[in-house]
């Protein structure tokens, strides 16, 4: 009996387990079934999925939970305030609730946006830019491409403030923007603007101040400063100065506590003022090495001994540590540093290792190479050592080339860059075709500067003619094996060496060979480059170049080969000839090459939209032939125009050169397809 009345007293608890459940769940159920509905009505110029799309999150508490008046308040609140940002001066947002619905009652009230913004008094650019400055607050809350600017008074002391900023950026320290005139157009909804600058006195630097410096570094501070002071003192300057003072400091190891720097405004002075604390001043230590595999170890290490055990150089530590990243073999890394009571750094570098070995495959085209198809295979972590191998193979219409290159980024555990390549190559020009087999040595090294790189060039190879057109006496030594020598020195200012903007390079080369075979030569080879960048306005740019080269052989055209000749005309010089045919003719009328020569570029680049942009460019230059020194009396002009695709590959140019001094034999013009700047 007792067992009967515990299964009867079990059935009793499960009953009511049960019942509490489905409560439970129908409680659920029916909170689920309560959860509010937004609707908003009475909207004229605004949609309502519109509305509800841009308070987005915000009405999630609403919405999940039962209507209330609350709550019908903050949807109401929201509403209100969503709509002064889009230019309705006074919105008036009624909240009912209708059931489970909560219903938002809206009279929109007037809608106004921003009209004309007048600067006067400033260049006509000038008052365009700022216009748009102005508006800027308001632009960013427009929601389709026709509409206006909306307008909210908020926004007219942003702006203000905006055009202030803009002033300050260029010197103008204490400028001062202010709403001389405004009011609504008459017919429209458009609040219309002028707005008069007080631009005040502009501003140059004054000599710095360094509050807390050590003793020890006011000298290099000073050396460091002393160049901008003068200057117009400007945001970009400022910015640039405070990262070179910073810059001290990491390279002298006083490491950085606080670091401020405020401004001091005289009449037409700008005066920086560092406020500067440090701590102990810092050696380095051990450098470790954690997180690689395939690496040696110690070939990263010995990179970083010569900092070892002098003042911390953090400028020189990073550079090594992105060197490491320049090889490729690494995706990323991280520094961990532990700094001793006597100043002693520890330096625990975690690198990442990336794939180092792959296979590529590359076409493209040129107006002169024609179909271009290659593959590669690389490896940039040759045997754990950094070495970075490569061998491929390129086929285009002009010929075959297959090379191995293996380089070294650091010979030696030194700043110097050792590539050595085979190569292998058949090319068809103009009248013979040659095939070429060697071997080539660089040494390189990027410490003389940022801006300076020197390279020195071993090479040899052994080079047969054939003739396919130009009579045999023309073609100079046919078999022969040509050993030289080239030195390579460029001084590169460009903000870009893909796409320049501004700045200027200069490269200079010298060459000497000799060349063994039936007759015997030897020559001397110099050539230089110069070009520059200058912005015009804000779409435009003019870039001048201009470049000459001299050949001095032993032999005259019967001996020397006609390989190793100047050429020029092409793409990168004269635009109305194809490329290498410009200058003197064999009888056969292919290009013969010549031993000097000279090319003078200058073009006008627009920007038209993203990154296309528009060329017009004017070439002169001439080649003259072997004996004749260099000539300046009888140029070729070229003029053209043509597009460019900006690429982070460089731009894509799209040319055509006419001929202004047409001779017999001379085609009119000339297309040109390629890639990269033309100077």
């Amino acid at each position: 009996m007792r067992g009967d009345a515990r299964l009867e007293d079990a059935r009793r608890k499960t009953g009511r387990l049960r019942n509490l459940l489905l409560i439970f769940g129908l409680g659920s159920s029916s909170l689920a079934s309560f959860a509010a509905d937004l609707r908003v009505e009475g909207l004229q110029t605004l949609k309502e999925d519109e509305v509800l799309a841009l308070l987005g999150d915000r009405l999630e508490h609403i919405r999940t939970k039962p209507p209330s008046p609350a709550r019908a308040g903050d949807a109401a609140f929201l509403l209100e305030n969503l709509m002064r940002r889009q230019g309705f001066q006074n919105p008036d947002v009624t909240p009912q609730i209708s059931g489970n619905t909560i219903r938002l009652v809206v009279d929109e009230g007037r809608r106004l946006s921003i009209g004309s913004v007048a600067v006067p008094g400033l260049p006509r650019e000038d008052q365009i830019r700022l216009s748009r400055l102005f508006r800027l607050p308001s632009q960013e809350r427009v929601l389709n491409f026709n509409q206006d600017p909306p307008f909210r008074e908020a926004d007219v002391a942003e702006g203000l403030s905006l055009l202030e900023a803009d002033f300050r950026s260029r010197g103008y320290w204490r400028a001062r923007a202010e709403v001389e005139q405004r009011g609504i157009t008459p017919g429209t909804d458009e609040v219309a603007f002028m707005i008069r600058i007080h631009p005040g006195a502009l501003h140059h630097l004054g000599a710095p101040r360094f509050d807390g410096a050590p003793a020890e570094l006011l000298p290099k501070l000073r050396a460091r400063t002393d160049p901008h002071v003068g200057r117009v003192a400007g945001t970009d300057l400022l910015t640039t100065l405070r990262a070179e003072v910073e810059s001290v400091f990491r390279a002298t190891g006083y490491p950085l506590e606080v670091f401020k720097m405020n401004r001091i405004l005289g009449d037409a002075t700008l005066t920086p003022r560092f406020i500067i604390q440090f701590g102990t001043r810092q050696r380095l230590g051990p450098v470790r090495i954690a997180g690689i595999e395939r690496t040696k170890p110690e070939r990263i290490a010995r990179r970083f001994d010569a900092l070892r055990g002098e003042w911390f150089d953090a400028e020189t530590f990073d550079a090594r540590i992105r060197q490491l990243l320049a090889t490729g073999a690494f995706t990323s890394t991280r520094v961990e540093n532990e700094t001793h009571a006597d100043g002693t750094l520890d330096a625990t570098l975690h690198l990442v290792e990336g794939r180092a070995r792959g296979t590529t495959a590359y076409g493209g085209f040129g107006s002169y190479e024609g179909a271009i198809l290659g593959a590669k295979y690389h490896d940039r972590n040759f045997r754990g050592n950094l070495w970075n191998l490569s061998t491929g193979i390129e086929v285009s219409t002009r010929g075959l080339l297959g090379e191995i290159r293996l380089s070294n980024p650091w010979l030696y555990d030194t700043d110097t860059h050792l590539a050595l390549r085979l190569f292998s190559v058949t090319r068809g020009y103009e009248g013979y075709e040659k095939f070429e087999t060697g071997l080539t040595a660089e040494f390189s090294r990027d410490d003389f500067g940022e801006d300076l790189d020197a390279s020195i060039l071993f090479g040899g190879s052994l080079v047969n003619i054939t003739g396919d057109g130009i009579p045999a006496n023309e073609l100079g030594e046919t078999v022969y094996t040509h050993q030289f020598i080239r030195a390579n020195l460029a001084w590169d200012r460009r903000d870009s060496r893909v796409s320049p903007t501004r700045g200027f390079h200069v490269n200079a080369l010298a060459e000497a060979g000799l060349v063994l075979g039936d007759i015997n030569s030897n020559y001397v080879r110099f050539d230089t480059l110069g070009a520059g960048y200058l912005p015009v306005g804000k779409k435009g740019q003019v870039n001048v170049g201009a470049r000459t080269g001299m050949l001095f052989p032993s032999e005259d055209e019967t001996g020397f080969p006609l390989d190793l000749r100047l050429f020029t005309g092409g793409p990168d010089s004269v635009r109305s000839f194809r490329f290498r045919e410009l200058g003197p003719r064999t009888r056969s009328n292919d290009p013969a090459g010549g031993e000097a020569y000279w090319v003078a570029n200058a073009e006008y680049v627009h920007s038209i939209a993203g990154p296309l942009k528009g060329v017009g460019f004017l070439d002169a230059g001439q080649l003259s032939a072997l004996g004749q020194g260099i000539d300046f009396g009888s140029p070729e002009i070229a003029v053209g125009l043509g597009f460019r695709l900006d690429l982070p590959v460089g731009p894509i140019r799209f040319e055509y050169g006419h001929n202004l001094t047409r001779d017999d034999g001379e085609p009119s013009g000339t297309w040109h397809f390629a890639i990269g700047t033309a100077f």
